[in-house]
């Protein structure tokens, strides 16, 4: 009886090591998951994106998730501006998606609503037009938080081989923090979103551009009122 005792006192002993054991593993893993996972959200929360040519990749590292370069944010406000104010009938809601996730819902729904109103890819759709931007500046005050800044830009338009004047176009908004995702890699968004008037000289290239254009203008319409007159002498008299 005595023997049995042991060897159930010996079990016990055992399974209770085992036991105490597992447990220590356990929270070995547990301890070594959360400083894994806290290192991978460092390590990804520190990515700085570059938006190019050939899209989106990632240059150098931040301090931290929440401390982003002045270049980082006028890479976000730059890929912002060329996606909301500059597509065709094919690329508009391609590049609409592109730059919404980079700006607060109200400011978002206040462009897309101008467009809207302004049948914007009706008229893509039904002339062939399209429109391009120029980014002539970003000026950001990083001296104090949320940062703010002011976009100047131009917006031409273009109906075939035709383009108009360019539209100097002024924005002032504000830089807050949000989660970095597939949408919105630079980690930030646009608040505070408003227009403010820009008066740009218009550039030199454009000025030639529109020049020849006008020229051209010119010419096809004495070659068209010459084509007229020509016509209509050569009617016969009755």
């Amino acid at each position: 009886m005595s023997d049995k005792i042991k060897d159930l006192q010996q079990s016990y002993n055992t399974m209770r090591l085992m036991g105490l054991g597992g447990l220590l593993v356990g929270i070995v893993g547990i301890v070594a998951s959360v400083i894994f996972g806290l290192h991978a959200y460092g390590s990804v929360g520190k990515q700085v994106y570059v938006v190019g040519q050939s899209g989106t990749s990632q240059m150098a590292l931040a301090d931290s998730p929440e401390n982003h370069t002045p270049y980082e944010m006028r890479n976000l406000v730059r890929h912002f501006a060329l996606n909301m104010y500059g597509h065709d009938q094919y690329t508009y809601k391609t590049n609409l998606n592109a730059a919404l996730p980079l700006i607060d819902d109200i400011g978002g729904r206040r462009i897309y609503a101008d467009f809207k109103r302004q049948d914007v890819l009706g008229t893509y759709t039904k002339f062939g037009a399209r429109t391009t931007v120029a980014v002539d500046s970003i000026v950001l005050n990083t001296q104090e938080l949320p940062v703010r800044g002011k976009l100047y830009m131009r917006q031409t338009g273009f109906l075939g081989d035709r383009q108009s004047k360019s539209q100097p176009m002024g924005i002032s908004f504000e830089l807050t923090n949000t989660y970095r995702s597939e949408r919105n890699p630079f980690g930030m968004q646009l608040t505070h979103f408003d227009y403010f008037p820009y008066n740009a000289a218009v550039s030199n290239a454009e000025k030639r551009a529109l020049d020849k254009q006008a020229e051209r203008d010119a010419a096809e319409l004495a070659a068209a009122q010459a084509a007229a007159e020509a016509a209509k002498a050569s009617e016969p008299v009755r």
